[in-house]
């Protein structure tokens, strides 16, 4: 009997961890994973652009029209238009230039929508003919938060509606009428939402050049600003300044940081600078050293967004540039097809290891090599670069130059795979 009984709660135990196995079995989860489109804004009027694509058969389509449906760009050059370009380039980022010709030129890297952008730049007093355009790309209505900083202070937030598959443009002046110094904080409440800023200026029928101004995800306490142009007129360098905000309600110490190929060393009158909260702050950055590039280290004890302002010439032509803050480099693929970027890195011990794309497919693998600052001019023949690896706390972006101006494009994968849950189909849904 005794041994009846063991062999009936042994009997027991397995039924119970058998119908546990089976109830773990069918409740695992299945998963689909995908690369969200990325958006490139509209051309504004009389301005002409161009993406930079891997292949001609590239799937794309346009905001504001009827049909949803990708088709091939047929190009690997892109031509922007008054409409905005959706691109289904899974793992590739596409890089976009824009110009005003004679006036100006920016360029800026083409993101998927996320939840959050900030703009460090611009200004909406007189001399202002800037834009936001906001994207909407999905198939619903969408709700945009927007929030403006100025010198003076915060403003209370603007909310936007954007009809599916469309866009709308509004004037930086109409935003913040008078104000000099400028953030945006783009936070999309509903719908598949990009936004852009264009800082364009002049006075009367004088132009005084123009930028795109890329975004920053998010505040943080620290922040590089890998690629700034350092240029000398005659007698002297062209001026930077910097633009820091720190949207919190309590003001912080900045500690400043400049990296170069002639090493390290804090701006005197910067590093320590004591920064308001909620107030949009312009510090002139001078900076006196030989043409070249250098890279801008910030930390602060309270979360912060900044960039540099910087007066430019190229090819005889001045402009302006916004450079902006990136996170640290990911491996990735960005596109270059005819715009010959120079690639710039800034970190401790730069090690980043590139395979170049030739527009005729053909591969080559570099290492690019250097303390606190290096570089890498890529050729127009090249249609993309691939990040394959790279040394930690590495940063980077690329600047482009034309007969028309200078331009700042973040090397900031532009999607990131995504994994979404599928449900299971369950009879108990349909009968209860």
């Amino acid at each position: 009997m005794r041994n009846r009984a063991l062999q009936l709660a042994a009997a027991f135990t397995a039924v119970i961890l058998f119908s546990n196995l089976l109830s773990f079995n069918t409740k695992s989860n299945r998963y689909s994973e995908s690369y969200p489109a990325v958006v490139c804004p509209p051309n504004q009027a009389s301005q002409s652009s161009v993406i930079a694509l891997t292949s001609p058969k590239t799937q794309l389509r346009k905001t504001g029209v009827a049909t949803m449906a990708f088709k091939d760009s047929r190009t690997r050059r892109f031509a922007g238009s008054s409409q905005a370009t959706v691109i289904d380039s899974p793992s590739i980022t596409p890089l976009m230039w824009q110009v005003r010709t004679g006036i100006w030129a920016g360029a800026l890297t083409c993101l998927a929508p996320i939840t959050s952008q900030w703009f460090v730049g611009a200004t909406a007093d007189v001399t202002s003919k800037g834009t936001l355009t906001l994207v909407n790309s999905g198939l619903g209505r969408a709700l945009v938060g927007v929030t403006i900083y100025t010198e003076n202070g915060v403003q209370a937030e603007q909310n936007f509606a954007v009809k599916a598959n469309s866009f709308i443009s509004t004037q930086l002046a109409t935003l913040a009428p008078g104000a000099k110094s400028i953030a945006v904080h783009v936070v999309p409440q509903t719908g598949r939402i990009n936004a852009f800023v264009t800082d364009e200026r002049g006075r009367g029928l004088q132009a005084l050049g123009g930028d795109t101004v890329n975004s920053q995800e998010s505040a943080a306490k620290s922040l590089v600003i890998p690629a700034i142009p350092q240029q000398t007129g005659r007698n002297t360098s062209l001026p930077h300044t910097l633009r820091i905000l720190i949207p919190g309600e309590v003001g912080a110490q900045l500690k400043v940081e400049i990296r170069s190929t002639d090493g390290t060393f804090s701006p005197a009158g910067l590093d320590g600078k004591q920064i308001p909260a909620g107030k949009v702050v312009d510090l002139p950055l001078d900076v006196l050293m030989e043409s070249g590039k250098f890279a801008l280290q910030l930390s602060a004890d309270r979360p912060f967004v900044a960039s540099v302002f910087t007066k430019t010439i190229s090819q005889g032509k001045s402009d302006f540039l916004w450079s902006t803050a990136v996170p640290a480099l990911t491996p990735g693929t960005f596109t270059s097809t005819g715009l010959a970027p120079m690639l710039v890195f800034t970190g401790g011990e730069i090690a980043v290891d590139l395979e170049l794309t030739s527009i005729k497919g053909a591969k080559r693998k570099i290492t690019v090599r250097g303390s606190e600052i290096a570089t890498y001019q890529l050729s127009d023949r090249i249609r993309s670069f691939t990040i394959i690896k790279s040394s930690e706390k590495t940063y980077g972006a690329a600047l482009i130059t034309s007969k028309s101006g200078f331009g700042y494009a973040p090397l900031v994968t532009g999607s990131v795979l995504t994994r979404t849950s599928i449900p299971r189909s369950n009879i108990r849904v349909l009968i209860p």
